[in-house]
């Protein structure tokens, strides 16, 4: 059990490394967002099909400087998936604000690997498709949903814009889902 965990905490650190890690350019570096939105916007152009591999919309493959991020259309979900979205579009725009606290206020206390410290390399332009009937192994702790997720991000100082997928795992804490852990692998 124990290098279980210690397993998941390594993978963990890996998979944030790896998402926020990357050059940051001297225009990255002074670029800051300064809107405060009050709700997330829903661009309802993006539609994704629960368990499906292909989005509706083509992703372009270049970018602006600041492409604005594509949220998930809520409407469309309901329950604990619902709670997911949301925590998922959170921290979409923390991310995008390069908001630290708020983004480590969707990490679970037992998810303090996936927590960081300072700015972040990069953001999620979309989520491409959810998949909520994946079984991992090894299987998630008790109550945790593990949700496998392709996605497109942009990260700083590379250009242009990057697809990929990763197991995102989450669990319900203090009256919110919040995200455990990410695994770059899934065996079934």
């Amino acid at each position: 059990m124990k290098k279980t965990k210690t397993a998941i905490v390594f993978l963990c650190l890996v998979c944030i490394f790896m998402i926020l890690s990357g050059c940051k350019s001297s225009e990255d570096l002074t670029q800051s967002t300064t809107e405060e939105q009050s709700d997330l916007p829903i661009d309802h152009s993006v539609s994704i099909d629960k368990g499906s591999s292909q989005p509706e919309n083509p992703i372009p493959t270049e970018t602006t400087n600041d492409q604005q991020p594509q949220y998930i259309d809520e409407s469309k979900y309901e329950g604990d998936e619902l709670g997911i979205v949301k925590t998922l579009n959170n921290m979409q725009k923390a991310l995008y604000e390069k908001d630290v606290e708020a983004y480590n206020s969707l990490v679970a206390v037992d998810g303090t690997p996936v927590k960081v410290e300072s700015d972040f390399n990069g953001y999620f332009v979309s989520f491409d498709t959810l998949d909520f009937t994946v079984k991992p192994e090894p299987t998630p702790p008790d109550g945790a949903i593990p949700v496998w997720i392709e996605y497109t991000e942009r990260v700083y100082g590379r250009g242009g814009i990057e697809k990929d997928k990763q197991l995102f795992t989450f669990v319900f804490e203090d009256d919110t889902w919040k995200l455990l852990y990410l695994a770059d692998y899934l065996r079934f």
